[in-house]
């Protein structure tokens, strides 16, 4: 491993270890922060369990699982893996799966660049808000273990921040006002994504199926209040739908 992807990793894990810390000292009895959120978790874990329905899928791996939540969030009856490098964040995943009463999950602390898992370890293989912290033949490196312990068949999708989204362009704000700040996220539009995975798949031997592109969360800013993002931000999300925040890259392999 270079340096320069020894610092990102290590800056990104005491940046992440931090936050989820002050959460667990924190321990709010509500589910979600906000009705966005909780809208934005119904919307992505719908979706998801979908897929995993359709295609008969038991296992989940998220790899740089944070908190983990959606993966807590989706269906009960699959067996569910969080790998992280940070025990702050596995011990924040635990406390979630006990709040939603989660079960079958394995907590595994360990490297998404080198996972300690077999080939094929599992059917559906993902992660949100990770790569984006990395430079594009470091996220070659990611997709590629990840395509790695994915089944055959099998799917593995990444999801990135939309900096077109109004949480993210009111992010960049934040030296004016306050709330969530930009860190080390950088832009990457889905086909510099889905390029990746066509090189890396080609270089692996697997045959995809399909790559599409979904989008998640609604484009209005976190703060908007409940009964405007019921009407509104339902008819904002409809039209503006490549402005949501949340891309999500979904390879279908054979």
């Amino acid at each position: 491993m270079n340096q320069d992807l020894k610092k990102i990793i290590e800056h990104e894990n005491a940046n992440w270890s931090n936050i989820f810390k002050k959460d667990l000292e924190k321990k709010n009895a509500e589910s979600f922060s906000s009705f966005w959120w909780e809208d934005y978790y119904k919307e992505i874990t719908n979706f998801v369990n979908q897929i995993i329905s359709k295609n008969n899928f038991k296992t989940v791996l998220e790899s740089g699982s944070g908190s983990g939540k959606a993966t807590i969030l989706i269906g009960k009856h699959l067996d569910k893996t969080l790998l992280d490098i940070s025990p702050v964040a596995l011990e924040y995943a635990r406390y979630l799966a006990d709040k939603f009463s989660a079960e079958n999950i394995k907590y595994v602390e360990g490297d998404m660049f080198s996972m300690p898992f077999e080939d094929n370890y599992s059917d559906f293989v993902w992660n949100i808000g990770v790569i984006e912290h990395y430079n594009l033949e470091d996220v070659r490196s990611i997709i590629r273990e990840m395509i790695r312990v994915c089944s055959k068949p099998g799917i593995v999708a990444v999801g990135i921040p939309n900096f077109y989204s109004g949480p993210i362009l009111r992010a960049k704000l934040s030296g004016f006002i306050p709330g969530y700040k930009l860190d080390t996220e950088k832009f990457y539009n889905p086909n510099e994504i889905k390029s990746l995975f066509l090189e890396v798949s080609s270089e692996l031997g697997r045959k995809i199926d399909y790559i599409k592109v979904e989008y998640f969360g609604n484009p209005l800013i976190m703060e908007t209040p409940k009964f405007v993002l019921k009407t509104l931000g339902v008819l904002i999300s409809r039209i503006f739908r490549k402005n949501k925040f949340l891309i999500l890259t979904i390879c279908k392999f054979k």
